[in-house]
């Protein structure tokens, strides 16, 4: 069994690693600017791509999700599934909520991308295929995302039953729905209002 201090370090060292987010830096690098300060605000591929151009999404999507796996993968073979699992749940909230840039991060799509590649990627392209056609249905990535990630728990109970795969499941969910679920709230009060 793992240590209090292995688990409490991996956590704080994964939330770290998620939370340098690769649109900041490379807008920052790249263009002198601040990601956060142009379109939706917030420092993830899609931003990064509509308003600094697919070079520079191409490359945060690369940063993000390699971050992802990498610390997970880590985690992973350092103390096992458990602690991988903590340590992805902690890189997404990093990328999402970020210490350094005021919590003011991504939408964890990429991250998410990375950790789960590391933790389960069989969970990989049902997931992507069930995204895209989300997307395509509804027309809204966030709405699209919000239902995608509300499937994991279904899968990994499926798949696995009870355990760390259905918890890695759970918090991804649950992260995802704290990021996406107010902007899904605001979509449909517009809506709404405009009937």
């Amino acid at each position: 069994m793992l240590s209090w201090t292995v688990i409490l370090t991996g956590i704080f060292m994964a939330y770290a690693v998620g939370s340098l987010a690769g649109g900041h830096f490379l807008s920052k690098i790249l263009y002198n600017a601040d990601v956060r300060q142009v379109g939706s605000g917030n420092a993830g591929t899609m931003n990064v791509l509509r308003n600094l151009g697919i070079a520079a999404g191409i490359m945060t999507f690369i940063w993000d999700t390699a971050k992802g796996f990498l610390v997970v993968t880590l985690g992973l073979k350092g103390g096992g599934a458990e602690l991988g699992v903590l340590m992805a749940l902690a890189a997404v909230a990093g990328h999402n909520w970020p210490l350094y840039w005021r919590f003011q991060g991504g939408k964890g799509l990429a991250t998410s991308l990375g950790v789960a590649l590391a933790v389960y990627p069989a969970a990989v392209p049902p997931g992507a295929a069930l995204m895209g056609l989300l997307t395509f249905l509804t027309r809204n990535t966030d709405l699209a995302t919000l239902l995608t990630f509300s499937a994991l728990p279904i899968y990994f109970w499926w798949r696995e039953g009870p355990g760390c795969y259905l918890a890695f499941g759970l918090g991804l969910a649950a992260i995802m729905l704290l990021r996406h679920g107010p902007l899904v709230i605001s979509l449909f009060y517009n809506l709404k209002e405009r009937r």
